[in-house]
């Protein structure tokens, strides 16, 4: 979480010099402090990555129009609504980056800390917080708004500084939602968030994996059960959330956070039909999106004519199913659509 704090700091050093600067010294002082800030910023990433930081010079940009704003009304005028026009400047990046598709904070920490960008979860928690946080500016803008026309004009550190609190308030409530939010979470079973590559970007909790908003990629892990006569397949109990009384792969799970495909494979397997993995065979691995999920399955199948004991839970029994029964069946509802993927895209390796 240091990484986000740092990037939404970073995003907001320009303007904070410059209301500090412009507090202390007048705003002329205040522009020239931010200025050289930004040319520091352009001169260091052009230097030290040989390219030019474009988002330095939006905040520059930004800062030179509010300059050329200030300036212009320069005087009673200013003061009344310098404050304003700081929040406006504030509630504008807040919202390009918590509501679109260029987020000028996220931008900023990936500006600040190259060697760690961060992964789907960090970036989501940084969106839901900025959301929260533009509703909260929003609030206090209207309310500043409405000072300004219908108040008495505001004079000294109230001018330039009453927004400070309205901030700050905003900071405490959020630590304390996210603390009860985050006690919530340590609760559940989290999930690596990864890439089609396999790389592991993030881990979320369950409960956000599945929700079907985000579609964030995370691994499972299937084992096709072969046996005299065909496949064994399990039977999905009535009471599950997907595909309830379907047939489907002998053995299918989640992989945990901080847990290997190879432990995967040996608990799930434990866990569903009672075997110990012993050797299997790696089939691949594939995209599969549900309606509420986006996996990366990875495959494997497993040469078992031992006893079997299906968790009574997890599983609604099974029984062993010829080829050429399954091929009769394919595209009658009989199936869960996962399975016939995947029994389509290995078939000729199984039926081998």
């Amino acid at each position: 979480m240091k990484r986000v704090k740092w990037g939404r700091m970073g995003a907001m050093m320009p303007l904070l010099i410059l209301i500090v600067a412009e507090a202390l010294w007048g705003m002329v002082a205040g522009l020239w402090l931010a200025v050289v800030w930004g040319l520091g910023e352009l001169l260091y990433y052009g230097v030290r990555h040989r390219r030019l930081e474009k988002s330095s010079l939006w905040d520059m940009g930004l800062l030179l129009v509010l300059g050329v704003v200030a300036l212009a009304l320069e005087g009673p005028l200013l003061e009344r609504l310098r404050p304003l026009i700081y929040l406006s400047l504030l509630l504008l990046m807040v919202g390009v980056s918590a509501f679109s598709k260029h987020n000028l904070m996220l931008a900023a920490t990936g500006r600040f800390m190259k060697v760690n960008p961060i992964g789907p979860w960090a970036a989501y928690l940084m969106r839901a917080s900025l959301q929260r946080m533009f509703v909260w500016m929003a609030v206090y803008t209207l309310i500043l708004v409405a000072a300004l026309l219908y108040g008495p004009p505001a004079e000294g550190w109230t001018a330039s500084w009453g927004w400070l609190p309205f901030l700050l308030g905003f900071f405490v409530a959020e630590q304390l939602f996210k603390r009860r939010q985050q006690g919530r979470w340590r609760k559940e079973e989290w999930l690596p968030l990864v890439a089609a590559d396999g790389k592991i970007l993030d881990a979320a909790p369950r409960s956000m994996v599945h929700r079907g908003k985000e579609r964030w990629l995370h691994p499972v892990v299937h084992v096709q059960l072969l046996r005299q006569g065909g496949l064994w397949l399990q039977k999905r109990p009535a009471h599950k959330l997907v595909q309830p009384g379907k047939w489907d792969t002998a053995v299918g799970g989640h992989v945990a956070a901080g847990e290997s495909l190879e432990k995967s494979l040996q608990r799930e397997t434990s866990e569903e039909i009672g075997v110990a993995l012993a050797e299997v065979q790696h089939l691949g691995r594939y995209e599969w999106q549900s309606e509420l999920e986006s996996e990366l399955v990875y495959t494997f199948v497993l040469k078992h004519e031992g006893p079997l004991r299906p968790h009574p839970e997890e599983l609604d029994g099974g029984r062993v199913w010829a080829f050429d029964e399954i091929e009769a069946q394919l595209g009658k509802g009989v199936f869960t659509p996962n399975f016939e993927y995947e029994y389509q895209r290995y078939r000729t390796v199984l039926r081998a």
